[in-house]
């Protein structure tokens, strides 16, 4: 688990500071094309590459001394705020176990320091570079931001004819500014594989942690050894009813066992069948079967739930149940959790069943046929999933009175299944019945530093994702913006021969397309990439397929276009109030 945790980080905190250095980076990008034509003024009365090269140095240098110190106390008091929001939240699930506070140590300051002057040096480092490089007589003249030949801009006759003339010269517009175009394009690049990548991080991480669990999803247990099912039912009925119980679930339990087909049983089990051929008789090899009787209630919301025929499994005359064929299991040898399938078979085939009787020498007798009536990987309170080579069943009480009918089956219990709001004292009322025969297990304790775990780790995570999404919007929003407005003559001279304003509209709702189009075809593939880095990582303690977030690239797709085209938008609609004339006389912004 340490192993995964930090490769885990590794990646994130890769992910984190490549978005944090492209969106410095653009800034000094930008800052310094803004002032190319100031640069080469000063190289015209003297400067030197080393001078220009060090004034942007120095910009970054005075930035960090303002951010670095701001960030530091943002991020403490931003955690003290979040350990505000959620000791309340933690102290719930812990009865008051654990309370957060933040803890500032030298080491952390300096590592902050650290990084952030790393981030912030690399970032302005090649813009810094390239205004050393600015010639004056090309500053001045402002010819190296853009240099265009016929074939830079050529766009396809298809594309004019398909969209009209706005589309083609929207599309030009970018060939043109291939720089600032490059730079917005890498920044919704980044942004798509950051959101991606956390939004994956964060589903895989649930997975796991559920992986992971025991699968107790109660209280309190309590078993009942009784022959008398009237007393038995009473007894469990009176508990259910006691104060701070919110949900219980009464069922019964059978052992019982099956020989299934080679070519049906789960793939964990070849290996082992091959090294000792005893196993496999007639073609199959033995199953234990844990059949759980629920009652009506339960049993009919469990059936909505996974979507199987409720009337179906209650009728005694066609024995039907549930078989739970996915199942979770913790692989010893190779220490992970893995996710595999119990039994492969299908709806409407048929299990058979065998009870053992006998002392010393146990022999199997055949009980009945049981059809299967669904298949499903979710289990209910209290069923937790067999391992390989067992098979857990849900059938209604009618079936399990219909297989048990005239047949003394051992092995059979009743259990009930409690959820409370205060299991300590739900656990002494209980006691307090003083019922020799009931056997009690609360598992709240147990379950406490699961719980801890699913808390802080989901605050981890949607933490990132608000840090990730806010970090995202800021950098589009900062390059699309400043570009929009570095172009205020271009925009002019479209107007000045004759480009209406619904036709600059079109123009600039065509380049949104064009930046989202293509983003999208360089940021999903390197999102997958970055993704499936992280299930590897994950592997170290878990073993399941690689599944692609598809509600998430979808909520990615729209979320590009409706960024972009905010971005768009807000920016032009301060180019369009420009004069004609003022905006071309305009060097720059």
């Amino acid at each position: 688990m340490n192993s995964t945790i930090y490769s885990l980080s590794s990646v994130i905190m890769g992910i984190i500071i490549i978005g944090a250095v492209s969106l410095i980076y653009n800034a000094f990008a930008i800052s310094v094309s803004e002032r190319s034509r100031h640069l080469g003024m000063l190289s015209s009365v003297g400067a030197t590459k080393r001078q220009k090269r060090n004034s942007v140095l120095f910009e970054a240098a005075i930035i960090g001394l303002i951010s670095i110190p701001l960030g530091i106390i943002g991020g403490l008091g931003g955690m003290g705020i979040t350990f505000w929001f959620i000791n309340p939240m933690i102290q719930g699930a812990l009865r008051g176990a654990l309370k957060l506070t933040v803890s500032v140590t030298p080491l952390s300051i300096l590592a902050a320091c650290v990084i952030s002057m790393m981030t912030i040096f690399v970032s302005a480092y090649l813009p810094a570079r390239k205004a050393s490089k600015i010639s004056a007589i090309d500053a001045i003249r402002q010819t190296a931001d853009v240099k265009l030949t016929g074939k830079a801009v050529k766009t396809s006759k298809f594309m004019r004819k398909l969209f009209g003339i706005e589309a083609e010269i929207g599309l030009k517009n970018l060939k043109r500014n291939k720089r600032r175009y490059q730079a917005t394009l890498f920044s919704l690049v980044i942004s798509i594989v950051l959101f991606l990548a956390v939004s994956f991080f964060t589903a895989n991480l649930t997975k796991s942690l559920e992986l992971s669990q025991d699968g107790v999803n109660f209280d309190i247990q309590v078993s009942i050894e009784s022959e008398d099912t009237e007393t038995v039912d009473q007894l469990m009925k009176s508990i259910a009813s006691l104060d701070n119980v919110t949900e219980y679930s009464l069922m019964r339990d059978l052992t019982l066992n099956s020989w299934i087909n080679q070519e049906s049983m789960a793939k964990e089990l070849h290996e082992y069948v091959n090294k000792d051929k005893s196993m496999i008789k007639n073609g199959k090899y033995r199953y234990d079967i844990n059949l759980h009787a629920l009652n009506e209630e339960n049993l009919q919301a469990y059936a909505v739930e996974i979507g199987a025929d409720y009337e179906q499994l209650v009728n005694p005359d066609n024995l039907t149940g549930i078989v739970i064929d996915t199942i979770p299991y913790k692989d010893r040898e190779a220490g992970k959790y893995v996710e595999t399938k119990a039994i492969n078979t299908k709806i409407g085939e048929t299990i058979d069943l065998f009870y053992a009787v006998g002392g010393e020498t146990l022999e199997e007798r055949h009980l009945n046929q049981l059809e299967i009536a669904a298949l499903t990987d979710q289990s209910t309170m209290g069923v937790f999933p067999a391992g390989v080579g067992g098979l857990t069943i849900i059938v209604s009480e009618q079936v399990l009175d219909q297989l048990m009918d005239d047949k003394e089956i051992p092995n059979v219990h009743t259990q009930l299944l409690l959820k409370s709001t205060d299991p300590i004292a739900t656990q002494h009322q209980i006691e307090d019945l003083k019922e020799n025969n009931l056997s009690i297990y609360n598992v709240y304790k147990s379950r406490q530093q699961e719980e801890q775990m699913i808390v802080l780790m989901s605050v981890f995570t949607y933490g990132f994702i608000v840090l990730i999404t806010a970090i995202s919007i800021a950098n589009i929003f900062n390059t699309i913006s400043t570009s929009i407005s570095l172009r205020k003559r271009e925009f002019a001279m479209l107007k000045s021969v004759g480009m209406t304003p619904k036709g600059f509209s079109k123009m600039i709702n065509y380049e949104s397309i064009f930046y989202g189009i293509k983003s999208l075809f360089y940021g999903l593939p390197i999102s997958i990439v970055v993704m499936y880095l992280i299930h590897r990582s994950l592997m170290n303690s878990f073993d399941y397929s690689f599944a692609l977030p598809w509600i998430s690239i979808l909520y990615v797709i729209a979320a590009v276009f409706i960024i972009v085209s905010s971005a768009m938008l807000y920016s032009s609609a301060k180019v369009k109030k420009e004069n004609i004339i003022d905006a071309l006389k305009q060097e720059n912004i």
